[in-house]
């Protein structure tokens, strides 16, 4: 009850802070579309940021989680916030292999068999979201949930499913229509 009551507040907040806007947008993509999500909007915002990181902490707190991974850019706060709340280690995980430094992919101490959540902001087709799980399991991790914060329901459950994972959208694009 607790969980839906604070997913509601957050519908309400991603109303009132206009994070979902309805119109005519390009993509990055480069497709059309009839509404835009502007999380990192929503991620800037400490009252959202924050009632994010205790949702998630929330419908984790009966599992036994080693890591908060989040992708970079937009995931990388939600999984801060996740990790403060949570007192769990974070992970970033990087768009590409820097070829530079250290070389790594992830940033953060993984270790082989640690039990990991993977946070997003938005998904669409999921593809991003199944990159960063990738880079979770082939340096040895073990995903346990993956959530995001709004899913534009446009396959990515679907494309998690497929892989074995199930999708946690904390809310949908159909809560804003």
């Amino acid at each position: 009850m607790r969980i839906q009551k604070e997913k509601e507040l957050l519908i309400n907040l991603l109303k009132t802070n206009q994070v979902i806007k309805f119109g005519k947008f390009t993509l990055s993509s480069g497709r059309e579309s009839d509404y835009y999500v502007d999380m990192k909007k929503a991620i800037t915002d400490p009252q959202i940021l924050s009632l994010v990181a205790k949702i998630i902490t929330h419908m984790i707190q009966d599992h036994q989680i080693d890591k908060i991974a989040g992708p970079a850019l937009g995931a990388v706060p939600i999984a801060t916030a996740v990790a403060l709340h949570s007192d769990i280690p974070m992970l970033m995980i990087r768009k590409a292999q820097k070829d530079y430094g250290t070389s790594k992919l992830i940033e953060g101490d993984l270790k082989v068999g640690d039990k990991v959540i993977v946070v997003e902001d938005v998904t669409t087709t999921g593809k991003s979201l199944l990159k960063a799980v990738k880079a979770v399991t082939d340096n040895g991790g073990q995903i346990e949930r993956a959530f995001v914060v709004v899913d534009r329901e446009e396959g990515a459950v679907e494309e998690l499913r497929k892989e074995g994972l199930q999708l946690e959208p904390l809310v949908s694009i159909t809560d804003f229509k």
